[in-house]
């Protein structure tokens, strides 16, 4: 795994992850996972990634990758594997959130969960605004 400039506190890492995160709190990170330089991680699991991307797929999909994009905050979710979260995203679980089913992701029981293979657009805000 390579970590540039992240802070963890009580986080499990998984071998292949590439993180420039700002901090990763109470999480679990899972293999070939990619955060992006901002993102904020609070009592997360990231399944991570099947594989890793091509160049030419890093280029060629709108500027979504797998992973979680720059500027991101997360909280109280489970981040299913190959998702691909943009930038500037919020996504905050709370118990007080009613249970939702949408395309990208579901909310049960306060935690939200983005589904396998799911593509967040930049800017999206899921939960409670943080």
């Amino acid at each position: 795994s390579k970590l540039f400039g992240t802070r963890l506190n009580k986080v499990l890492l998984a071998e292949g992850s590439i993180s420039h995160a700002s901090r990763i709190t109470r999480s679990v990170v899972g293999i070939r996972s990619r955060i992006g330089k901002g993102t904020v991680l609070e009592d997360v699991i990231v399944m991570g990634a099947d594989r890793y991307e091509s160049l030419e797929e890093v280029l060629n999909n709108d500027g979504i990758n797998i992973g979680i994009g720059e500027d991101c905050r997360l909280k109280n979710v489970i981040v299913d594997k190959d998702a691909r979260i943009g930038d500037d995203v919020h996504i905050v679980g709370d118990t007080s959130l009613e249970d939702v089913e949408a395309d990208g992701y579901c909310i049960r029981g306060g935690v939200v969960v983005v589904k396998k293979n799911a593509i967040i657009e930049n800017g999206s805000r899921i939960g409670l605004q943080s």
